[in-house]
């Protein structure tokens, strides 16, 4: 009877710890994602907004910043930023990212933007919803796209 009680605690301590390894956050997250990032507009030369992300919570996956549009009404000044990123252990022969999302309320416009994406080779790569309040018909509420944010140096 001891055996088989030891032989059941031992199991459970071996799905803990393999459990608590595959969940585990990347540590160097917020050395990758902390920092100030240009939005570049899919198939277009000009350079978009700037994306200041200014940490990461390790142990629950938020992130926080400031978006900062390049013009217009709302051009230079700054606007919250809310998110997560999440990753696993890498695998090998298979292709690892950091996965991340974000969203930012444009209250000069009372529009919100959502981006949902991944972090691989010191690039953001995300498509968005951009959500209008004032359209001119009714199913132009509802803008999507693709950008890639750059690490501004």
């Amino acid at each position: 009877m001891k055996n088989r009680v030891a032989m059941l605690l031992a199991c459970c301590l071996v799905v803990i710890v393999s459990l608590s390894q595959s969940h585990a956050q990347d540590t160097s997250i917020p050395t990758k994602l902390i920092g100030k990032w240009t939005q570049h507009y899919t198939g277009m030369s000009v350079e978009g907004a700037t994306l200041n992300l200014t940490s990461v919570d390790l142990a629950t996956g938020q992130l926080k910043g400031k978006w900062i549009p390049p013009s217009g009404p709302a051009g230079g000044k700054e606007f919250n930023v809310v998110g997560w990123v999440s990753s696993a252990s890498p695998r090998e022969k298979l292709d690892n990212v950091i996965t991340i999302s974000f969203s930012v309320s444009l209250t000069t416009y009372g529009s919100i933007t959502s981006y949902t994406g991944y972090f691989k080779d010191n690039k953001i790569t995300a498509s968005w919803f951009n959500i209008k309040p004032i359209s001119t018909y009714e199913w132009d509420h509802v803008s999507t796209g693709q950008d890639v944010f750059t690490r501004n140096l």
